[in-house]
């Protein structure tokens, strides 16, 4: 076989045939040819969407919230959050939410993408510099996307892994308010745990720690191994420990037979210096959220499990790349939660029943919601689980009363600070510190 031969029969086993002669063999990977003559490519002839974003609508609300404590500071009055809306020429809608902190950034997406296509997330990814906000376009175009095609937003992201996700209680030490209940006691945190066990079915628990003296969160938890002997126990101070506190609670609590302890203390290296210590996995989202601390993480030896975000992480589908990462890393995978309303959650449920690897029970602060945003009953979790929604897209859709009634809750939001200072003079307001 000639030479010549040889290159006309590998052109045509790759679907380049009419190559008349040796100079028109350059064709083959001539990108100006367009296909016709190019080495392996031909063009595809695909229809292509021609539908345009013309509404892009961002706004504020806010839903009523407990005096739930961390770390450093009490939640206020009400939890802000952002709603995305947008529409294409076509009639088409999608929705997304995010935390309200991002409302400005939201809104300055909106000149990246009026007049474009929804399939065209790459470029939205490319040109809107927030994650947040591109996490917010992007689930919104996957939403508008899979009721054009009558599909979920799970099958978008590589199918349904599970019907359900397991979700865990989050317990929280809840300062007492003239309205609200009173757990700011190991015991009442301890019952509360039973009370969201025997509501919602949640046999693990993520109790949220850093509030009272770590010698009172270890009391706590051993009420709760008492009371649930079966459960899964992670306790989350948010950093507020030393390394020498973080490695004392955590030979405490081992007998315990815990899950997970995330985030003890602060930093990649104080995270290792106590992983050396503990039996215990080790948890975060704080000290590994962007792509450049996962090789430092792993040349120190931080962390065992990352907690997936996609309102952090800069949407649905960077999620599954951090899960390839974590998979190809031998790191577990949970899913992260803030407080949110009925369109996080089913972003939040679509996301965990997509990824394999997340194999630990996720984080959720739904049950802590009280004023909704989507039509119909809130999401409802059955035996500690939440099912995917069987409608296309995301298989919510926002009601238009609760939407105005959560918007009129923005001039009602304050905080809880003076209430604070009378409970525990010495609390600190808005400062990540170590307490202990």
């Amino acid at each position: 076989m000639t030479d010549w031969n040889r290159r006309q029969w590998i052109a045509t086993a790759a679907g380049i045939t009419g190559l008349a002669s040796i100079e028109n063999m350059a064709l083959a990977f001539d990108a100006n040819a367009f296909g016709q003559k190019r080495s392996g490519t031909p063009k595809a002839n695909r229809p292509r969407s021609k539908m345009k974003i013309t509404k892009f609508m961002a706004t504020l609300v806010a839903s009523p919230d407990f005096a739930l404590l961390n770390s450093w500071n009490v939640h206020d009055t009400h939890f802000l959050r952002s709603i995305l809306e947008i529409e294409t020429a076509d009639g088409y809608k999608g929705i997304a939410e995010i935390g309200g902190g991002q409302i400005k950034e939201l809104e300055a997406a909106s000149q990246v993408v009026l007049g474009k296509d929804p399939f065209e997330i790459e470029y939205f990814r490319r040109n809107i510099n927030n994650i947040h906000a591109f996490g917010a376009v992007e689930t919104a175009c996957l939403d508008l996307i899979g009721k054009v095609i009558n599909r979920r937003v799970v099958d978008l992201l590589g199918g349904a892994y599970r019907e359900a996700q397991p979700f865990s209680a989050y317990i929280f030490f809840v300062m007492p308010t003239p309205n609200g209940p009173d757990y700011s006691t190991p015991e009442l945190a301890a019952k509360q745990f039973v009370e969201f066990n025997q509501k919602y079915g949640f046999t693990s628990c993520k109790f949220k720690g850093g509030v009272l003296h770590p010698n009172k969160e270890i009391e706590a938890l051993q009420i709760m191994r008492e009371k649930m002997p079966k459960a899964k126990l992670r306790i989350d101070p948010n950093a507020a420990w030393s390394v020498e506190t973080s490695v004392r609670v955590a030979k405490a609590i081992e007998p315990l037979d815990m899950e997970y302890y995330e985030d003890p203390t602060p930093t990649l290296d104080g995270m290792a210096a106590v992983r050396k210590q503990t039996k215990i996995p080790l948890a975060t989202n704080m000290v590994v959220t962007r792509m450049e601390h996962i090789k430092p993480a792993i040349q120190k030896g931080s962390v065992d499990i990352v907690l997936l975000d996609n309102h952090y992480m800069g949407g649905l589908n960077n999620v599954r790349y951090w899960a390839a990462i974590c998979e190809a890393m031998g790191w577990g995978c949970s899913g992260h939660s803030n407080n949110h309303l009925g369109i996080s959650m089913a972003i939040m449920t679509h996301m965990n029943c997509a990824i394999s690897r997340v194999e630990y029970h996720a984080d959720t602060h739904y049950p802590w919601t009280t004023q909704d945003i989507i039509k119909g009953p809130m999401l409802q979790f059955k035996d500690g689980k939440m099912a995917l929604p069987d409608a296309p897209g995301l298989g919510v859709e926002i009601d238009p009363d609760k939407f105005a009634a959560l918007q009129e809750n923005v001039k009602k939001f304050s905080n809880r600070h003076d209430l604070l200072k009378k409970w525990d003079p010495n609390y600190p307001l808005n400062n990540h510190i170590i307490r202990w």
